[in-house]
């Protein structure tokens, strides 16, 4: 009788150990940096984290995720990063910088079991990145002739410096790439070309590098994707079919928005531009929602600001770039069919003034005539908000400074039919900026 009990223990140890070994039932599998790790860090954290980039350490070794494992498992966890801050299923984009569920989970079993390294042979080798420019060498390289000098306090600060663009014969502008020279104290750039020659007037009579400006652009926006630059957005070339022409003898404008830092600083910024033959098939043309009534009392927790446009025609929208100051907190984009129910293209439920992203749809999205477009945005005034410049916190009005507030968005979109672009007009609050008409076909 003892002996099949004994020989019934015996097999189910065996079991026990056969499933220990293997992980499974029952028994968390061994989570290890080599073969689970490295490739969630290799896949969606070094673009960043790794020397010269924005990021403050690297995250390419066993070494420096060991060191920094509590962090990277709160960080995750409270979905800070990757720094992507549309809210899943609202919208799908292109370099979406996010980690999933069971990645997340990963990281979190790598913690509890003690961070082990694992075989060396399981560790994948290290991606490659094209240092310097992101979208490679650019055709034309156009940069300050001279440092810019900021003052350590004071007000922000607009500046509009205007250069001279050749742009060849049969040639055309697909993409452009901004790039700070000193990142504490760029709070943006606008990218513009300007037919009038008012640009290179002013300039002229400003004795300083460049001229004074405002939070208007100084001439027509480039379109799309490379009309502005804000921390943590990369630069995109336009989609298929866009391109820019150049008007030969036009001046290309850069604005930039500068902040003292708390000491003197200086700013040399270099645009990389990058070129094609293929001319413009397709017309593509920006739509602003803006709402400039902002007014918040010190202690508002939750402002709502509001702003709406209808579509006369057919369009294909490629992308979206919203934009609010530092009491940001929620920012929402719905689109309201003539026919069906709402649907959303784009919700951002914890704003970070600190990265501001261009989201362009994997697909674009198609909005028929009649759609309603509305965005809505709350700002947090209150001293609970981390990320109130103001403790205590005071009145906040609509400004360019970056303590005052904005609550606006930018709806890139080409229509399905070229010859309805004529009927492309919006009549409330904002209106069209930049715009690629397609070369007429002969």
């Amino acid at each position: 009788m003892i002996r099949p009990i004994l020989a019934r223990f015996a097999a189910a140890f065996a079991l026990l150990l056969s499933c220990a070994a293997q992980g499974e039932p029952g028994t968390p599998a061994a989570v290890t940096f080599n073969k689970d790790i490295a490739p969630v860090l290799f896949r969606q954290c070094v673009e960043c984290h790794r020397p010269g980039q924005v990021a403050p350490f690297p995250l390419l070794t066993y070494a420096d995720a060991k060191k920094r494992a509590k962090m990277i498992q709160s960080v995750t966890s409270e979905h800070i990063m990757p720094p992507w801050k549309s809210v899943e299923g609202h919208g799908s984009f292109v370099g979406e910088r996010r980690l999933s569920a069971a990645e997340i989970d990963l990281i979190g079993r790598w913690m509890a079991q003690g961070k082990p390294e694992g075989d060396a042979g399981d560790l994948p080798a290290p991606p490659q990145f094209t240092e310097g420019w992101k979208l490679g060498p650019p055709d034309i390289v156009v940069k300050m002739p001279e440092p810019y000098e900021i003052p350590a306090e004071g007000r922000d600060i607009y500046r509009n410096f205007v250069f001279t663009l050749a742009i060849p014969e049969g040639k055309y502008i697909k993409a452009a790439e901004f790039r700070p020279s000193n990142r504490r104290v760029v709070h943006h750039a606008e990218l513009c070309i300007d037919v009038t020659g008012r640009a290179r007037k002013q300039d002229d009579a400003d004795p300083a590098p460049g001229f004074a400006g405002t939070s208007t652009p100084p001439g027509q926006l480039f379109p799309g994707s490379m009309a502005t630059w804000t921390p943590g957005r990369d630069p995109l070339p336009l989609p298929e079919g866009v391109s820019m022409p150049w008007k030969q003898g036009a001046d290309f404008v850069m604005q930039l928005h500068l902040h003292p830092s708390g000491k003197p600083e200086t700013e040399q910024s270099t645009i990389g531009i990058y070129l094609t033959d293929e001319p413009p098939r397709r017309s593509m043309v920006d739509l602003l929602l803006i709402d400039m009534k902002i007014n918040i009392p010190p202690g508002e927790s939750a402002y709502h600001t509001r702003a709406q446009l209808t579509l006369p025609i057919d369009v294909e929208t490629v992308g979206l770039f919203p934009h609010m100051h530092m009491i940001g907190r929620e920012f929402k984009v719905t689109a309201y069919p003539p026919q069906g129910d709402p649907f959303p293209l784009l919700w951002i439920n914890d704003w970070d003034f600190n990265w501001q992203v261009y989201y362009q749809y994997a697909v674009p999205m198609k909005l028929t005539a009649g759609t309603r477009v509305v965005m809505e945005a709350v700002h947090d005034n209150s001293a609970d908000n981390i990320h109130n410049p103001n403790q205590p916190p005071k009145r906040v009005t609509w400004g360019e400074q970056t303590t005052d507030e904005m609550s606006l968005a930018f709806l890139q979109v080409m229509p399905m039919r070229e010859e309805d672009f004529a009927k492309l007009r919006v009549n409330e609050q904002g209106g069209k900026l930049g715009v690629i008409r397609a070369v007429e076909r002969k």
